[in-house]
């Protein structure tokens, strides 16, 4: 019944991938000021000054997206603050989504194909079962 229950709240079920990159893309600013601080300070950058700066923009802009429900605008702050003039050029690259996702793609796929995939093989006889649990939601 449980399975069936969870089968009815997923079929049918739809992944919008604008809306996913929509507040991905929201949140990414302030994911990445860590990489935007470390590239300022390789190019010899006071670590403290530019510290204190990203918690001034990052405060600045939280708080017109939380509290004024805005766009954030955190990479335009960056890309206007002389501080960090040595990634003006190079924003578009550090805030790449795909340098925060870390081993996410391969432990998914190792994941389905060492514990999922052997749990549907040993019950693939269940699975053509017709069920005659109804539940509806």
């Amino acid at each position: 019944v449980i399975l069936n229950l969870l089968a009815n709240i997923a079929d049918g079920l739809h992944v919008w991938p604008n809306v996913v990159k929509a507040h991905v893309m929201a949140e990414l600013p302030f994911m990445s000021t860590e990489v935007i601080l470390m590239e300022c300070v390789k190019a010899g950058g006071d670590r403290q000054e530019l510290h204190e700066a990203i918690r001034v923009h990052s405060m600045a802009a939280g708080a017109v997206v939380k509290g004024e429900g805005k766009a954030n605008d955190l990479m335009e702050r960056i890309a206007a603050d002389p501080l960090f003039k040595a990634v003006h050029d190079d924003l578009e690259r550090l805030i790449d989504p795909i340098l925060f996702v870390g081993r996410a793609p391969e432990q998914v796929d190792e994941f389905l194909e060492d514990e999922i995939k052997p749990i549907l093989e040993a019950n693939k006889d269940l699975l053509n079962i017709e069920s005659v649990d109804d539940v509806n939601v």
